[in-house]
């Protein structure tokens, strides 16, 4: 498996996403990192909302800027994949 993580052009730690690409499946599975609130009680109030049944109009988002270099490394994960994609449907013709 091929793991490639990406920072935000503003190099903050919350603005990371994961990469991981499985070749056997041919699968690129994607994390992203969730805000986590350093308050215990901000924690306690966003749980109490949630469990009262409190959705926000936009939900819990956050932004992400893709560096230029960056770009590069992402397209060949996902190269990867339309490769695999490719050779799986020779493979099934070739059996048919």
């Amino acid at each position: 498996m091929t793991t490639e993580f990406f920072e935000c052009a503003c190099f903050s730690d919350e603005h990371t996403l994961k990469f991981s690409y499985d070749p056997d499946e041919n699968e690129l599975y994607t994390s992203v990192y969730l805000n986590q609130y350093r308050s215990v009680w901000k924690r306690i109030w966003v749980a109490v909302r949630y469990v009262c049944g409190y959705r926000t109009k936009y939900g819990h988002w956050d932004c992400f800027i893709l560096r230029p270099e960056d770009a590069i490394r992402l397209r060949s994960l996902v190269d990867r994949v339309i490769q695999g994609a490719s050779a799986g449907q020779h493979g099934a013709e070739a059996k048919s």
